[in-house]
């Protein structure tokens, strides 16, 4: 998984919350043009349409799925090979749903994430609506975690840009 450093727009809010040795926590927001329905379909449903090919396995969005169930997952498959992203760990359809797991290269690091994506209607605009991204992740490793923080959130926001831009088309 490449970690590049363009993005497409700009976040209402991004932050590396916190970074150590042993782990960090992100958290940002995206303001989308469509209402929790819509956004939450468009974020869970149609992943393969959002997410970027510089940050799969295999080099194809078109193999990103979410399978949105106990045990389900942000997977990637390409013939008989297939990567779990992050696995489902909770779902509430139009509003949250709940990840664990280390993406990319965290994945071979031997730590633990948890990553929240949530929808809500925009407080003036109920046809608008916010998107909040949070993650955290902790754990051994012998390398040191404060030096992925910055190099993930950059990922995960260039993924977010991404799905606002195609929520808005």
């Amino acid at each position: 998984m490449a970690f590049g450093a363009a993005t497409v727009a700009a976040p209402l809010h991004a932050d590396v919350i916190d970074s150590s040795v042993t782990g960090f926590s992100l958290a940002f927001t995206r303001d989308l043009p469509v209402t929790t329905e819509i956004a939450f379909q468009r974020l869970t449903t149609d992943v393969q349409r959002w997410w970027l090919a510089d940050h799969t396995w295999y080099g194809s969005s078109a193999n990103m799925f979410i399978d949105a169930k106990p045990n389900g997952c942000l997977c990637e498959t390409d013939g008989q090979r297939f990567t779990e992203h992050l696995r489902v760990v909770k779902y509430e359809p139009g509003q949250a749903i709940r990840f664990t797991g280390g993406l990319g290269p965290l994945q071979g690091e031997g730590v633990s994430g948890v990553m929240d994506w949530s929808v809500a209607a925009d407080a003036e605009d109920p046809q608008r609506s916010v998107l909040t991204v949070k993650y955290r992740v902790g754990g051994y490793t012998p390398n040191d975690l404060s030096q992925w923080a910055s190099a993930v959130d950059n990922v995960l926001q260039q993924q977010m840009d991404s799905l606002q831009a195609y929520v808005g088309d």
